[in-house]
């Protein structure tokens, strides 16, 4: 093990101070989704809301424990196993290699996410012992937990559920700093302070719900009142906080593992804006996840003439209402296709006279397409897998735009595509994801064949609502560029990867 440079002590949970929390335009922007999803999910029958509800708290059954490394599920399972159930003849039918043990940790997780439903259905009012019951339910299956003894060597240690912690634990950072957690003798005064705390927070109106989850989130953990399975009980009192309020759960999935464990960090160190931020991106990825349309079931309860004109009436008035929706997301679509075109003609530019400096000979093309063009269809594979990846469904079916960003240098092909798309179904919600494919390019003629690799950029989205303003999206901007610069950054590394060789 090695030697901390500095502790950082265990110190008592102290209540949310506003005057350090940053607002912005993504805490608006977050409210304009959440609006947008009530909408669609308002239009639906009840057995769907659920059938969609029961999809998210199967992702985040998976994600929660592979956050905790206690199982690795590929990702292609995982998108299975959200659609159609833990159930061992779809394991086996995808050829997926799970073992039981596995199976019966993803339902008590699932299973302990319906008790946090259950609980705000039954508007019952947070306690610690509420939350030593969603412990016992979240370890069920686990028997221990990995310990160190007096010499550092690891051991496993009988796991108490639902009790405090009778050890001191702690956690040595990557930056090597040691982060003491609550002493055992003050874990149950300060989980009551916790509980205190937050009714408080929760009360007050003029606080984003987002923002009473992450402050939830960090104190607990800061507390880590349990020997082992305290993330998995922070993100269930996560989704709890935000169920109150009727916000989406939020899935702190792989792909954002490690910008989860820094944002702890800088709470730990004094800042929670990271973990806010993080929370708005995840949460507006689980808001744009339950974005999608139930198949079609045709009526036969009804006469034919009856259901027929039943059918066209109100055809022409879904027709009038996506009509005045689909212009408002055109206009505010053609603008944000604009800004990135720009954006990628400048980063291009940056790139050639850099290249160009130290002796190389980059080709660069910016090219893309919007709709009427047909070839804004191009890339549909590629954005429904990065659409994936970044929590959503892409929707093709109104408005679909693209720019590529498109650099040869020494031989080699990179492409970095932004896409524009519809997330989720007649909802009023769009997004902006990216990818990349690279490819070496064919040098003793036709016959040669290239190897092409799709480099995933990022697994975020920059999504924006029919009602949000263009003023309001300008102010957003930043945040738009963030995921650009992200996004290229690291088509950009795997290049420097692949001609290093």
């Amino acid at each position: 093990m090695n030697t901390p440079s500095k502790t950082i002590p265990w110190q008592r949970i102290q209540a949310l101070d506003p005057g350090k929390v940053e607002t912005n335009g993504s805490i608006a922007a977050l409210d304009a989704l959440r609006q947008a999803w009530a909408t669609y999910l308002s239009g639906l029958p009840e057995p769907e809301i659920v059938r969609i509800r029961q999809r998210t708290l199967r992702r985040l059954a998976i994600e929660t424990g592979i956050i905790e490394r206690l199982y690795n599920i590929e990702w292609g399972l995982t998108l299975t196993l959200v659609a159609e159930g833990f159930s061992k003849d779809v394991i086996e039918r995808t050829g997926g290699q799970i073992d039981e043990r596995t199976v019966e940790t993803l339902k008590a997780q699932r299973d302990s996410l319906e008790m946090v439903l259950d609980f705000v259905r039954n508007s019952r009012q947070l306690s610690t012992s509420f939350i030593k019951e969603l412990h016992v339910s979240l370890t069920r299956t686990q028997a221990t937990y990995m310990a160190h003894d007096a010499r550092g060597i690891p051991i496993d240690v009988a796991l108490d559920h639902g009790a405090w912690k009778t050890q001191a634990n702690h956690v040595l950072r990557s930056d090597d700093i040691l982060l003491e957690y609550t002493p055992p003798e003050h874990v149950a005064s300060e989980m009551d302070h916790l509980v205190d705390c937050f009714e408080i927070l929760d009360s007050n109106n003029n606080i984003h719900p987002i923002i009473k989850a992450a402050w939830m989130h960090h104190s607990f953990v800061r507390i880590h009142p349990f020997a082992d399975g305290n993330g998995r009980v922070a993100r269930a009192l996560t989704m709890l906080v935000l169920e109150r309020h009727k916000f989406a759960p939020l899935v702190v999935d792989r792909f954002h593992r490690e910008d989860y464990i820094k944002a702890l960090d800088a709470a730990n160190d004094g800042d929670l804006n990271k973990l806010i931020k993080l929370f708005i991106r995840l949460e507006s990825a689980g808001l744009t996840g339950e974005l999608e349309s139930p198949p079609q079931v045709e009526s036969k309860a009804l006469s034919l003439d009856i259901a027929h004109t039943l059918a066209d009436q109100l055809a022409e008035l879904k027709n009038r209402k996506l009509t005045k929706r689909q212009k408002a997301l055109e206009a505010r679509a053609i603008g944000i296709h604009g800004r990135i075109d720009a954006w990628c003609k400048r980063r291009a530019g940056e790139l050639k006279r850099i290249l160009a400096e130290r002796g190389h000979k980059p080709n660069f093309l910016v090219d893309s397409k919007k709709p009427p063009d047909p070839m804004s269809s191009w890339f549909r594979v590629q954005i429904i897998d990065s659409a994936h990846e970044a929590g959503h469904f892409a929707d093709f079916s109104f408005f679909t735009a693209w720019t590529q960003l498109r650099l040869r240098l020494d031989g080699i092909q990179l492409r970095f595509v932004v896409s524009i798309h519809g997330a989720g179904k007649d909802a009023g919600v769009m997004a902006v994801t990216t990818f990349g494919e690279m490819e070496d390019i064919a040098v003793e003629g036709p016959s040669r064949e290239s190897i092409r690799e799709r480099i995933r950029t990022t697994t975020d989205a920059f999504r924006f609502v029919y009602t949000e303003s263009t003023d309001a999206l300008d102010h957003r901007a930043g945040e738009l560029e963030e995921l650009l610069e992200s996004g290229l950054s690291e088509a950009l590394s795997r290049l420097l990867k692949r001609a290093l060789g």
